[in-house]
C-alpha cells in the first residue's frame, strides 16, 4: 500500500554516540510500536548492526520488508532508510554501531567472492540489487552468533585491559560469521533471489570475465538449470544480460570521458574484441561508438548555446 504523505526522515550522528579514536558503541534498548512506523524513517552517518533479542514485527529498509524475530539480525549502510514496524507490546534489540576504518586493514584481507563486504564502501549505498540486500539479512537465530554479540557487550561495557583491540577483532568476527551464513543462504533462495543476485553480480563486475560455472557453483545450482531459471524470470540470458550492462556503462564513458579513446573504454567495460564491440554497440544504439560520442557533444554544444 502506498503511503499518502512522504514518510518523515530522522538523522542520526555519529558524534553523539563515539568519537573518531574509537568509532564504536553498542547497547541494548526497548523499543515501543509508537516510537516507530511507516510514517517516520531514519538515517544515520554510520554502519549499524541489529541484533533482535525479543519481539516482533517488520523491519522496513527502504522499499523492503523483512519479519523480525528473536535471532534476526541486519547490517544496515549509512544510506539505509530504515524503521521498524512493532507487533508486539515492546521490542528489545542490541545495536552495533561502527565506521569500517576501525577493521580498515582487515577488510582489504577477506576474501568477497559474493560482494557482502562491498556495503562498506560508501558509493554503494543501498541501490544494491534486492538479492544483494537479502545477504545483509538473517532470519534465524544463530547460538554462535548470540554468544559472540553477548562477548562483546561485556567486553565493551567492562572496558578492561585492550578492550578495544579485542572488540575491533571480535567485530571482525562477527561480519566474518555474517558473511559465511549468508552465503549458505544463498544457495538455499528462490529463483528469483537467485536471479537478483545475478543482476547484482552483472553490475558490481561487469568488466571482469564473468564464467557461468563458477557462478553456478557459488550459488550451488547446476549451471544449466541457473541459466533455465534467469532466462524465465528476466526473458533473456545471463550473457545477454552482462553484455547489456557492459554497453550501458560504455555508452555512459563515451558521454562523460571524452578523453578516453574508444578502444580503453572497450575493453575497461569487459569487452575483449574491438570489433564485436562495435557490431554490439551498434546493434544496440544504432550507430557505432564514434558517432555516439559526436552526436552527443553536438547535442551538448547545441544545449549550452540555447542557454
Amino acid at each position: 500500500m502506498e503511503l499518502q504523505n512522504p514518510p518523515e526522515t530522522g538523522f542520526f550522528r555519529k558524534y553523539a554516540y563515539f568519537n573518531s579514536d574509537f568509532p564504536f558503541c553498542i547497547w541494548r534498548e526497548v523499543d515501543a510500536p509508537e516510537q516507530f512506523g511507516d510514517a517516520r524513517r531514519f538515517r544515520r552517518d554510520f554502519w549499524k548492526i541489529i541484533y533482535v533479542i525479543a519481539g516482533n514485527g517488520t523491519k522496513v529498509i527502504n522499499e523492503k520488508r523483512y519479519p523480525i524475530q528473536p535471532g534476526a539480525l541486519f547490517l544496515i549502510h549509512p544510506d539505509d532508510r530504515t524503521t521498524f514496524l512493532i507487533e508486539s507490546d515492546r521490542l528489545e534489540i542490541c545495536n552495533i554501531i561502527f565506521m569500517p576504518e576501525m577493521i580498515r586493514e582487515h577488510l582489504r584481507e577477506l576474501q568477497d567472492d559474493f560482494g557482502f563486504f562491498s556495503i562498506f564502501h560508501w558509493n554503494s549505498r543501498s541501490g544494491r540489487a534486492d538479492g544483494a540486500r537479502e545477504q545483509l539479512y538473517i532470519a534465524e537465530d544463530d547460538p554462535e552468533i548470540r554468544r559472540l554479540i553477548r562477548t562483546m557487550e561485556r567486553e565493551f561495557d567492562q572496558s578492561r585491559q585492550n578492550y578495544q583491540p579485542r572488540l575491533k577483532l571480535l567485530l571482525l568476527e562477527l561480519l566474518i560469521l555474517f558473511a559465511r551464513k549468508s552465503h549458505r543462504n544463498i544457495k538455499h533462495q528462490p529463483s528469483r533471489s537467485a536471479v537478483d543476485y545475478v543482476n547484482h553480480l552483472i553490475s558490481a563486475h561487469y568488466a571482469e570475465q564473468f564464467k557461468l560455472d563458477s557462478l553456478a557453483a557459488g550459488i550451488g545450482i547446476d549451471k544449466s538449470r541457473l541459466c533455465r531459471i534467469y532466462r524465465a524470470e528476466t526473458g533473456m540470458t545471463i550473457m545477454d544480460a552482462l553484455r547489456a550492462r557492459r554497453l550501458e556503462r560504455a555508452a555512459q564513458l563515451l558521454r562523460e570521458k571524452k578523453q578516453r579513446n574508444i578502444s580503453e573504454i572497450c575493453f575497461g567495460c569487459g569487452f575483449n574484441d574491438l570489433s564485436y564491440f562495435y557490431r554490439c554497440f551498434t546493434a544496440r544504439y544504432g550507430m557505432n561508438p564514434g558517432t555516439f560520442r559526436r552526436d552527443d557533444a553536438s547535442a551538448e554544444s547545441a544545449e549550452l548555446r540555447e542557454k
